[in-house]
């Protein structure tokens, strides 16, 4: 019952804000259109508002307007009440050090929501832009395992979310940088998909563009929490989806990769909250307790090419950055994570920086402890609005000297 009564608390604090908003732009469209009627406003308003949620109860998402404004409707709310506010709270501290009458603050209101208005507009519109410029970041790391001296190119790339919005296209663009930063390994760290595949238009147009990711060494990924399949309960279709398109889907699995002198051990988790599917997973010490035999005894690895005297390096690909202190612990060299989008829009980034500074971690960059190092992406698709305001699309590029 507690989250009932949150989901309500939640929806009727948004309804208020709603409301707030909504007089606003009312009195701004009245200093437009005078002749304007309640009847035609608040109707066409009020489906705006609660648009994501008749895609949620009526499956409306088919629907191409109602999508597109329930996806851009979020960021849109956020910033118009941000702005509105400003604007409405300058106005009072004019008012109350008696810069303007208390006549001519109402009078100012209008205009402020319309200023509002135009600068949130101004702001997606660049959001929308920014959002599909993918950018390579690049990280130079080392470890003390492998082959002293040899190097190691990883890409981390998280948080595709391919679906209705990201398409052919999006993911082509995104194989062209990860394929520009000619990669030896590549990594996906889970939300590959948007709603598993049944958000797909043309899967074998998304296989054959993840088929052109070039990596001597594989292509490797763990799920992430909407990598889901609600109908099956099930990751099989993903997992044999993926492994058709030239990816190795590990759920809570353990892969060993040869470089000419250097073992890899690649650890891949199970989501910790898959949306509409079971939650349950192997810990972290049951996910590890073959790693940590190889590490006590290195010649038992496997591989002729492999200098079996040396550290293996070892990758955990974690969906979400929840537990990167227990990994430091177990010995783990490199965690590679994503699922927070570093906020996406402002102020997004102040609610997932502190979200996950709770857990010991960080939401984006770089986090190192002891000898334990991990990077979280923000990811290269976008979930809901199409835009990024104040983060970027990216694909991660680790330079590792070992």
């Amino acid at each position: 019952m507690l989250w009932l009564f949150r989901s309500l608390l939640v929806l009727f604090i948004y309804t208020g804000l709603s409301i707030y908003i909504g007089f606003r732009l009312f009195a701004f469209g009245k200093l437009l259109r005078p002749s304007l009627k309640h009847r035609f406003f608040w109707p066409i308003y009020a489906l705006l508002t609660y648009s994501f949620i008749l895609i949620v109860l009526f499956r409306l998402d088919r629907i191409m307007v109602i999508r597109i404004t329930a996806m851009y409707w979020p960021a849109f709310f956020a910033y118009l009440f941000l702005f509105i506010f400003l604007f409405d709270f300058i106005a009072l501290i004019l008012f109350i050090f008696r810069k303007i009458t208390f006549r001519r603050t109402f009078r100012l209101m209008p205009v402020g929501s319309g200023a509002a208005l135009c600068l949130t507009v101004l702001l997606l519109l660049y959001g929308s832009f920014h959002a599909r410029d993918i950018r390579t970041i690049s990280y130079q790391l080392s470890f003390s395992a492998g082959n002293t001296g040899e190097k190691l190119r990883i890409v981390l790339v998280s948080d595709l979310h391919i679906g209705p919005t990201v398409g052919k296209k999006w993911t082509a663009r995104i194989v062209d940088r990860i394929n520009n930063a000619s990669p030896d390994l590549v990594c996906m760290a889970g939300d590959i998909f948007d709603s598993g595949l049944e958000g797909i238009i043309d899967r074998e147009a998304i296989a054959t563009e993840l088929r052109r990711i070039n990596a001597p060494l594989g292509v490797y990924a763990c799920p992430g929490n909407h990598d889901t399949n609600r109908r099956t309960r099930s990751l099989e279709e993903i997992a044999h989806f993926l492994l058709d398109s030239g990816v190795t889907l590990l759920l809570d699995e353990l892969v060993q990769i040869k470089t000419e002198k250097t073992l890899i051990i690649m650890a891949g988790r199970r989501d910790a909250r898959p949306i509409g599917m079971d939650s349950r997973r192997l810990t972290l010490e049951e996910l590890t307790t073959p790693v940590t035999g190889i590490l006590e005894n290195p010649a038992d690895a496997p591989g002729k090419d492999v200098e079996r005297s040396l550290k293996p390096l070892v990758i955990l690909l974690e969906h979400q950055p929840l537990e990167l202190p227990q990994a430091a612990e177990l010995g783990i060299d490199l965690v590679l994570s994503g699922h927070t989008h570093g906020g996406q829009f402002f102020p997004g980034n102040l609610f997932t920086r502190a979200i996950f500074k709770n857990y010991g971690a960080v939401d984006y960059g770089h986090w190192q402890t002891g000898n334990t190092q991990a990077v979280i992406s923000s990811g290269a698709g976008v979930w809901g609005p199409p835009i990024r305001i104040g983060t970027n699309s990216e694909i991660v590029l680790l330079e590792i000297l070992f």
